[in-house]
């Protein structure tokens, strides 16, 4: 039964946008008509973004014309205007103390507070706690066993110095990040109650026995304290709830940018020609412009002649049975087998908006490899092992050549192998298994994303739908990507970084059937298919498989690579930062 409730203009836009985005992405761009369409989809949805973006980033980050210089954020300078501020409104008490105090010739204990200040802010304000601390020594060794009420207030403001201080230290290295005045002026508030809690503490200790034992018989005395840093405690939860907004708008801006390049790639595999043999030449040359930070190759790009054939060779039109699926009916059961995907396509590496330059040596290996037109290519690149590092020289080089695809709109498949946590284990699999079907997916995916959703291919249903993630699916995943790998001839490059990480026990045997399959590719006839393999260390599967003319041995460890590279900025999105 449909609702009889009326629905908002909101509701009704969000869901007439739905329709329009589903619509625009299952046009091929075939005609010129489609492909405007798209294109003023894109750029709505550019304009969007960026209308998005900056909403989020206000909340971490003041507007261009708000926003206050960078000095205004040091946290030393912020904690040494609160604490002037504070002293002068002790100077302020201490003068209507003194005149209550006319005749005596002895500072009082707030004057004396005043005096630690001065020479904190003469020398380094952080030495405060110490001088307390000084202060908390004399008073035990002087006073030993005090009444209940004073050890009590004494317990306390001994352990409350050592948190708050330490808390608010912690909470205070939030303006590294976040950048509004907002959180700069709840860390000054934060900074000028824990100040003034310092000069009470000071205070309390600096008063005369006679001055204690008057206030001994103050039962809220201790309640005073408890409320000034209960209040301080308070305003260090605001400043993180502020700063946990601040980090969800930067997750957010992240996962744009991740999906952003996703639908660039899904854009592009609908839009590749059937054969283009100039697409390494172009991947070739954004690589070096990106490296060398040159940004003039657009020209030159755009004049690259395209010699495309009218259409696919003779020997690729087969006659196929009518119970096989088209390439669109196949990627309705993609929905099934994603989730047993680990590991990703690089996006999300990608999605920082840089990267690092591998070593000379491995970039001009890369340029050779990317410009070969003629024979199929495969080319393993190692880098050292080291403990400790998450990227390394080799994973480098994958990101690169995936960057320059993405930028010279190259038709290329990618994977970044993971090992999978012991949770996501199925069965009797082992983990090198459960990862090996998730590469296998991965590549499926990626190719069901391809153009022509009506080509009929050589799979029945069951195919597709034994992709179930068991160990009894790998052949069935084997013939569904060796059937994708032959309808899609415009593919020329395959990028898998991290295969040996999946090559231990019995996964070594899966590796080597599935790098058969890539084999089998490259070797049909007037194809040209390039494979880059990269690893962190040696593996003992990709030795018996690659030749030792087809690798390439970093030098460098991992640090020295990033130590000495440039940064890589992408095109599109991830330029608006």
């Amino acid at each position: 039964m449909a609702s009889t409730y009326p629905r908002d203009t909101d509701t009704l836009w969000r869901e007439s946008q739905v329709v329009v985005r589903r619509f625009t992405d299952e046009l091929t761009g075939t005609t010129a008509l489609e492909r405007q369409v798209q294109e003023a989809q894109m750029e709505s949805d550019e304009e969007e973004d960026k209308e998005t973006r900056q909403r989020l980033k206000l909340l971490y980050e003041d507007s261009s014309k708000d926003r206050p210089l960078s000095d205004d954020f040091d946290v030393a300078e912020i904690a040494r205007q609160e604490l002037q501020k504070v002293l002068e409104v002790f100077r302020k008490e201490a003068k209507l103390t003194w005149r209550r105090r006319l005749g005596s010739t002895s500072k009082s204990a707030k004057t004396r507070a005043i005096d630690v200040f001065d020479m904190s802010i003469e020398t380094d304000f952080s030495q405060l706690k110490n001088a307390i601390d000084t202060l908390e020594d004399s008073w035990k060794q002087e006073h030993g066993v005090a009444a209940k009420n004073h050890t009590d207030i004494a317990v306390l403001l001994s352990e409350s110095i050592a948190n708050v201080s330490d808390e608010v230290s912690r909470c205070s290295k939030w303006l590294l990040i976040i950048r509004t005045r907002d959180v700069r002026a709840t860390l000054a508030g934060i900074y000028a109650r824990m100040f003034r809690f310092y000069g009470d503490t000071m205070e309390w200790y600096l008063r005369s026995k006679l001055s204690r034992a008057v206030q001994s018989f103050n039962e809220n005395l201790k309640d005073r304290y408890d409320s000034a840093i209960t209040a301080i405690r308070m305003q260090i939860k605001e400043l993180y709830r502020e700063a946990f907004i601040a980090n969800g708008a930067m997750t957010a801006i992240v996962h744009a940018d991740l999906e952003a390049l996703k639908r660039q790639s899904r854009r592009q595999r609908t839009r590749y020609a059937p054969q283009d043999f100039v697409a390494g030449h172009r991947m070739a040359r954004m690589l070096e412009a990106t490296w060398m930070e040159v940004q003039s190759l657009k020209w030159t790009i755009e004049s690259t002649e395209q010699r495309l054939p009218a259409g696919l060779p003779e020997a690729r039109r087969q006659d196929l049975a009518t119970t096989c699926i088209s390439r669109l009916q196949a990627r309705t059961f993609a929905d099934v087998f994603k989730p047993y995907i680990v590991g990703d396509e690089g996006h999300a590496l990608l999605s920082t908006g840089s990267l690092w330059k591998a070593e000379d040596k491995i970039l001009h290996r890369l340029r050779q490899w990317m410009a070969e037109d003629e024979a199929s290519r495969i080319l393993w690149i190692s880098s050292p092992f080291e403990a400790g590092i998450t990227l390394s020289g080799s994973s480098a080089a994958a990101l690169s050549t995936l960057a320059a695809a993405l930028q010279a709109e190259t038709p290329i498949i990618s994977h970044f192998c993971q090992r999978p946590r012991r949770d996501q284990t199925r069965g009797s699999m082992t983990i090198e298994q459960v990862g090996m079907i998730g590469l296998a997916y991965s590549l499926i995916y990626q190719l069901l994303q391809f153009n022509n959703e009506e080509e009929e291919l050589d799979l029945k249903e069951e195919d597709i739908a034994a992709l179930d993630g068991t160990d009894t699916s790998w052949d069935s995943s084997l013939r569904v990507l060796r059937v994708l790998l032959d309808c899609a001839p415009a593919l020329m490059f395959c990028v898998i970084d991290g295969l040996n990480d999946l090559a231990w026990t019995d996964g070594g045997d899966w590796c080597g059937q599935f790098l058969g399959i890539l084999v089998a590719r490259q070797r049909k006839e007037g194809t040209v298919f390039n494979v880059l393999l990269t690893t962190t260390g040696q593996s003992r599967t990709l030795n018996s498989h690659v030749q030792s003319k087809d690798r390439c041995m970093g030098t460098k460890k991992a640090t020295e690579v990033m130590r000495s590279g440039s940064r890589i900025g992408l095109a599109g999105s991830m330029q608006n930062n």
